[in-house]
């Protein structure tokens, strides 16, 4: 989002999105949950059970046991703890299948040893997973780097959307939430919007309005220039909706200005009651990131709602050669 379009001839980009066919509409049929029994991975074990019996989707429920491949000690005491843990797990994994057979949701689960993200990336391409849920936790200062783990990898690397509970979020799945619209948050990145196809998607299937969002920089706010901006941004995303595969309501397409466009879009989505926060990410880590302030991670973890984020190859060109399911980094330079 440092590079705001704000002319509008930028409309000849969105022509060259690739023409819509039957595999550009987003399928939810398989959802994947990875969890490590924290609260966070509660709030999306949740969210998800509540995705799968809206979608009638299958959920297949992973945990990855770190600590299994350790050599033990030749007394053996650290074998017999690591198996009794291994035992708490799959009694844990089993309890919380049982609960999604209670909901009326079909689950399978999988207990391995292995890194975490290497293992839960390897289950969504072997089962041809079509969405993956996560919870994080709240990193601060210098912490925040080590969302790089397991989150930031899977939200990287995966070749399907991925649905984040973030801190806050989890929170809010503990009350009752307003029925909000699905906000898309773009910079009409030829790569990163792509993902209106998700947003458009889930507004559909949630029966959610759907609001097409771009933040503009304070200085274009002036008094010259705050009538005439704000409207070629709104045709821009109106074009850019239109472009969507998936037919829904015409959505509403808003501007706003901000000088730090992680708490723009939050702030946009907590006024608006959002359910869900949709960004489209460009394929990087975010310690490689040329956007210093981690957009996407903020997002993330300052939403009061889950944030969905799908990845596409940095190539503008590689998208319209790419299947629908590609890997990652955030819309509007996230």
């Amino acid at each position: 989002m440092v590079n705001c379009c704000t002319n509008p001839d930028c409309r000849t980009e969105f022509s060259a999105l690739p023409p819509p066919g039957a595999d550009a509409i987003p399928a939810f049929q398989r959802v994947l949950v990875a969890t490590d029994f924290s609260p966070a991975s509660r709030a999306a074990f949740h969210a998800a059970l509540d995705l799968c019996a809206a979608f009638g989707a299958k959920m297949l429920l992973v945990h990855v046991f770190e600590y299994a491949a350790m050599t033990p000690p030749e007394s053996g005491g650290l074998l017999l703890e690591l198996q009794s843990c291994c035992e708490r797990c799959r009694d844990c994994l089993d309890g919380l299948a049982q609960q999604a057979a209670d909901a009326g949701v079909e689950c399978e689960t999988i207990l391995e040893s292995g890194v975490a993200a290497s293992s839960i990336l390897d289950a969504i391409a072997a089962r041809q997973i079509d969405l993956a849920v996560l919870g994080t936790r709240a990193l601060h200062g210098f912490e925040r780097l080590v969302f790089g783990s397991t989150a930031e990898i899977v939200l990287r690397k995966s070749p399907c959307p991925v649905l984040t509970i973030g801190p806050r979020a989890a929170q809010e799945t503990q009350g009752v939430r307003a029925a909000g619209p699905v906000v898309f948050a773009t910079d009409f990145n030829f790569a990163t919007m792509q993902a209106i196809r998700y947003a458009a998607r889930l507004a559909d299937l949630t029966a959610s309005p759907l609001h097409c969002l771009h933040v503009l920089p304070r200085a274009f706010e002036a008094a010259s220039q705050r009538e005439v901006i704000p409207g070629i941004m709104a045709e821009a995303l109106q074009q850019l909706a239109s472009e969507s595969s998936v037919t829904l309501a015409p959505p509403t397409c808003a501007t706003t200005f901000g000088s730090e466009v992680s708490y723009s879009v939050v702030d946009y989505a907590r006024e608006k009651a959002a359910t869900l926060i949709v960004l489209g990410v460009r394929q990087a880590s975010l310690l490689a990131s040329h956007v210093p302030e981690h957009i996407t991670y903020r997002i993330i973890t300052e939403a009061n709602c889950p944030v969905l984020t799908m990845a596409y190859p940095s190539h503008g060109r590689a998208v319209a050669a790419a299947t629908r399911h590609q890997a990652s980094q955030p819309a509007m330079a996230m």
